[in-house]
């Protein structure tokens, strides 16, 4: 097989593979970037076969995507980049191997993966965050209803930003108050939504609420315009409205939403069990993750109520024992040796 033959397999299998993955559409647009990005830079060095790249060819492909700076900021690519863009070569690799185009995996135990920064972590909207942030989304426009929608749908059922995006009319039982998710690795699942949630599908849906294969939230400009609204656009549109309304830190994002729904509902004394169900995880540790928060608050009402970690003990302490030392010395003057 020639290598132009040979790529063209590889990348057919890797199409396959991501299809069978059930990966979103801006996963599989990483990954197919990261490998044209890669053959690219394969054919420039005059070995246009990746069939016939071994582990110091990758080495210095792994050097070279280090040595990259992004094309919108101009910046260095970020750690998390670069390592997602090696696994996608990875990806390639494996997909061969499996088919019988190579013989070993050039990638296999080449450990190359960077740390990533871990300054800052991803947190949950506390109550009062969150029924702020819904609030506060005007509703009267079209947008805003659609917006409401959107995230009260999430922070209900705790769905992926792509669960949401990619939901059908048909998908939601409105009578139960519930719906079919369609989920990452085919996990699909069946969960609740709230009443709330609920009245706004029915008002932003309108005439729709019939039509059984329409997407929920449908794109408006571009590629996406009659198809359903890119997760990115989700993201993008809950970045501006934080900044609207005052709330953009850097650590809340479309993400938090569904942290919010699992933090909430573990607080309120819902099962680990049942919050692994709605969230989809295929392992509990993932959900356990989420009680950390729990961990966090539990330990600021220890310090805040107990009396020997209360804000107060320092100087309560500190009285404590000048009073002792008080009674003592008058009981030593009283008690002479």
């Amino acid at each position: 097989m020639n290598c132009e033959a040979a790529k063209a397999m590889g990348l057919k299998l890797v199409e396959e593979e991501m299809s069978s993955r059930r990966l979103t559409e801006e996963s599989k647009s990483l990954i197919r970037t990261a490998l044209r990005d890669f053959l690219r830079w394969a054919s420039q060095r005059g070995t246009p076969d990746f069939a016939i790249l071994g582990r110091k060819e990758l080495i210095s492909f792994h050097l070279w995507l280090c040595g990259r700076k992004s094309t919108k900021t101009g910046e260095p690519l970020s750690s998390s980049t670069i390592n997602g863009r090696f696994h996608a070569v990875g990806l390639l690799y494996s997909c061969a191997y499996r088919s019988g185009l190579i013989q070993e995996i050039p990638t296999r135990n080449l450990d190359l993966k960077l740390p990533e920064p871990s300054g800052w972590k991803r947190r949950p909207l506390t109550r009062e965050e969150i029924t702020r942030f819904l609030e506060r989304i005007d509703t009267t426009t079209p947008q805003g209803l659609k917006d409401r929608t959107i995230f009260e749908l999430i922070y209900s059922s705790g769905l992926r930003v792509n669960e949401a995006a990619c939901l059908k009319v048909g998908d939601i039982d409105f009578d139960r108050r519930q719906m079919m998710v369609r989920g990452k690795f085919d996990r699909d699942r069946v969960v609740p939504v709230s009443e709330v949630a609920t009245g706004f599908l029915r008002l932003y849906l309108g005439e729709r609420i019939s039509q059984g294969d329409a997407w929920v939230f449908l794109g408006s400009r571009g590629a996406t315009k009659g198809g359903h609204l890119k997760s990115s656009s989700i993201s993008e549109r809950f970045r501006d409205l934080l900044r609207r309304f005052g709330m953009d830190k850097r650590e809340i994002s479309t993400h938090s939403v569904r942290h919010s729904t699992a933090t909430h509902l573990l607080e309120n004394g819902a099962s680990v069990r049942h919050v692994q169900e709605l969230l989809g995880h295929s392992c509990i540790e993932s959900t356990v993750r989420y009680t950390h928060v729990m961990i966090d608050g539990l330990a600021k009402v220890y310090r805040r109520h107990h009396p020997r970690d209360h804000e107060l003990f320092e100087v309560v302490d500190q009285e404590y024992d000048r009073r002792l030392e008080k009674a003592f010395r008058h009981r030593e003057s009283a008690c002479p040796p």
